[in-house]
């Protein structure tokens, strides 16, 4: 059985793994990109998992993404091509990010953080600006710390 994938890109920052959403052209690689190297620059782990399709399964009340065979290591760079880049090959999801119009944003949102359920788990998730890397980066920064008050800042 194949195993079900989304339309989206996955990375691990720290010890946390993100499920980056969003439509074709929104800025979901660059966004990747961007979070990757901010957790490098703070000499924490950034690594892709999967760009543009991820494999997701829930596994013990986690959802685990890994990429498909035919991407590993791989990832787009718009106006370059592809590239070969390290990659973990399994990660558990524990956030989600949404990337959105910036106008389709809340600018004060009830709770910035929602649960979303995806393959029949529940996992935090996010509404970022698409193609606004520097606010998006924020917004996920400010995410983690809210969901991992003791842990240090990945990004």
């Amino acid at each position: 059985m194949t195993r079900p994938a989304v339309h989206a890109n996955c990375l691990v920052l720290g010890t946390c793994g993100v499920l980056i959403r969003g439509g074709a052209g929104c800025g979901k690689s660059s966004f990747c990109d961007t979070l990757i190297e901010a957790a490098l620059a703070k000499g924490n782990l950034g690594r892709l998992v999967a760009d543009d399709y991820v494999h997701v399964v829930p596994e013990d009340g986690r959802l685990l993404a890994s990429p498909p065979d035919t991407i590993l290591g791989k990832m787009e760079i718009r106006g370059f091509g592809l590239v070969d880049t390290q990659y973990t090959p399994r990660a558990r999801i524990d956030l989600i990010v949404d990337l959105l119009p910036m106008e389709r944003l809340e600018r004060l949102p009830e709770a910035a953080i929602v649960s979303m359920c995806l393959e029949g788990v529940d996992v935090p998730a996010l509404s970022c600006p698409a193609d606004r890397p520097d606010v998006s980066l924020r917004l996920v920064r400010w995410a983690l710390r809210g969901l991992l008050p003791d842990a240090p800042d990945y990004i």
